[in-house]
């Protein structure tokens, strides 16, 4: 009897410590799983974006293909604006939003757009008139919102002919890609 007792109490010693061992497994499989598959879901839902011009300071963003989460400050890409269609079909166009539905365009004392309660933005000038009618105060309409990119010489919301993006021409948002070296240079 002591012989089968003994057997018996070393056969559950050696089940506990395979289950201690299982369990450091099971959670690496469990992570690798999830890992594996936050990276398919990356992998599909994202894109990488050259900034072709100096219209934002980062060369680079990583987009996830659904704009969520916008506010002021976001990086988004949305459908290229009709006026430059012609130029740069098939390209995403970049910029920051500046301006939110819902809230007032003025102008400074420069005549320049800004949006209150937080920045306004120079038109590019030539021989002192800005290069192209500026946008006109208003409040920004439900479901659009007034994007710009951080150099005068942008073409964005700041101008007339670019006026407002739609949320429905949004295409995701992005965060800048750190490190990246400047290859416009």
């Amino acid at each position: 009897m002591i012989g089968a007792s003994s057997q018996r109490r070393a056969k559950r010693a050696s089940d506990v410590g395979a289950r201690a061992i299982s369990g450091p497994r099971k959670l690496l499989s469990g992570c690798l799983l999830t890992f594996g598959c936050l990276t398919l879901f990356m992998l599909d839902q994202t894109d990488i974006v050259m900034n072709a011009s100096h219209s934002l300071d980062e060369p680079a963003y990583l987009m996830l293909e659904h704009p969520i989460l916008l506010g002021h400050g976001t990086v988004v890409s949305a459908q290229m604006p009709d006026v430059l269609q012609a130029k740069f079909k098939g390209l995403h166009y970049v910029k920051r939003i500046g301006g939110l539905p819902g809230e007032e365009i003025t102008r400074d004392e420069d005549g320049a757009p800004c949006v209150v309660g937080y920045a306004c933005y120079p038109g590019l000038l030539k021989n002192g008139i800005p290069i192209a009618p500026l946008l006109k105060p208003g409040i920004i309409p439900e479901g659009h919102y007034a994007v710009f990119g951080s150099s005068e010489d942008s073409l964005d919301s700041r101008y007339a002919v670019i006026g407002f993006v739609s949320k429905d021409r949004l295409l995701g948002r992005g965060w800048p890609i750190p490190f990246m070296p400047d290859w416009r240079k």
